[in-house]
């Protein structure tokens, strides 16, 4: 079962965002911090930048939730000598700095939420040594959990294992079981998909990647320009889900999970942000400017079929118009030169 949002502390995205002005940190309160005996989680931002305006809900909701003082913010425009001694060059600029003088970048989604999450990782050992009834409540540690299960004749496993999470500590988490069993292992946990995925095929640090990989791909992807080439190219078609904000792509996310599963084999259930692809929306059939949508593109044979239907966007009209491609009932709609088709009109059968 897949954990409830709320299980972990970690899971801030169900506290209610709050607009709060900044409240940046003087350059006597970020040395002490720096300084501290503890850890500091720092956000350099430049305050007329738009990408700093829209951090700002999202770090003083992390603030409020987490109720720490070294996690603070920094105004580079304000004290740009500090910023650049401090090696801060692009913004907005967070980083995680320890006690022990190492220093950790965050990379991913600027959400109050993966924050969090990045702040746990950062502090935790980077595997977690876990045997008996605890180890089922710490396959729920993380978004994505990964295992070890080491045979004791195995002697490298540890080393190969301690390898793998330090390349992905910032990302994941990694425990190795107590538990010894014949035969090496990993299992890994994708918790917000409700996956789980086995491999004993250990050799190899290319095997090793490749089942990360398998574990950590969502489901339901948004697409990006820096994966699209990923989901263009696996042979499967992509069932594109037009969106314009995270509350319509989450929603989708949760609703289309079990459907995604179903097709997994055949095709990629994807999300594509209208911000960011607006030229996409005519391109596969819909109208330019459209706020949400849905199309089924097989870059395979470049047919694009989209959903022109009237009814609203659910499991079930999701299905049946996927049923109604596989049955030949719906025409490619490039194959009629940029014409909607009806929906009667039976045509010979097209593969997903």
């Amino acid at each position: 079962m897949r954990y409830p949002t709320c299980v972990l502390s970690v899971a801030i995205a169900c506290f209610a965002s709050q607009t709060t002005a900044w409240n940046h940190a003087s350059e006597t309160k970020l040395q002490d911090a720096l300084e501290s005996s503890g850890y500091t989680l720092i956000a350099f931002v430049l305050p007329s930048h738009d990408a700093t305006q829209a951090l700002e809900t999202e770090w003083t909701s992390l603030q409020k939730q987490e109720k720490d003082d070294n996690i603070i913010s920094f105004d580079c425009e304000a004290h740009l000598k500090t910023c650049k001694d401090l090696d801060v060059a692009s913004f907005p600029a967070i980083r995680m700095y320890h006690r022990d003088g190492r220093m950790d970048r965050y990379r991913g989604p600027q959400k109050a939420r993966e924050f969090a999450l990045f702040l746990r990782r950062a502090l935790r050992p980077t595997v977690l040594d876990m045997g008996g009834p605890a180890v089922d409540a710490m396959t729920l540690l993380d978004d994505v959990v990964i295992m070890a299960h080491p045979d004791p004749d195995d002697d490298s496993l540890y080393e190969r294992f301690t390898a793998l999470a330090k390349r992905y500590r910032l990302r994941f988490s990694f425990i190795m079981s107590t538990q010894i069993q014949a035969g090496s292992a990993l299992t890994c946990y994708n918790n917000l998909d409700d996956e789980k995925h086995m491999t004993s095929e250990l050799a190899t640090i290319q095997a090793l990647e490749d089942f990360v990989k398998l574990c950590s791909d969502p489901l339901i992807p948004e697409l990006t320009r820096q994966n699209e080439v990923q989901y263009t190219k696996t042979g499967k078609s992509l069932l594109h889900y037009f969106a314009s904000t995270d509350e319509e792509k989450e929603l989708y996310r949760e609703k289309m999970r079990p459907l995604a599963k179903k097709y997994a084999e055949f095709l990629h259930f994807a999300i594509t942000d209208v911000n960011d692809y607006p030229e996409m929306l005519p391109a596969v059939g819909l109208k330019a400017g459209s706020k949400t949508g849905l199309a089924l593109e097989n870059p395979n044979t470049g047919d694009m079929f989209p959903y022109t239907k009237k009814q609203k966007i659910t499991p079930k009209t999701v299905e049946i118009f996927l049923d109604e491609i596989i049955d030949g009932k719906i025409k490619p709609w490039n194959q009629g030169n940029g014409q909607e088709q009806e929906d009667e009109e039976e045509i010979a059968h097209e593969e997903l």
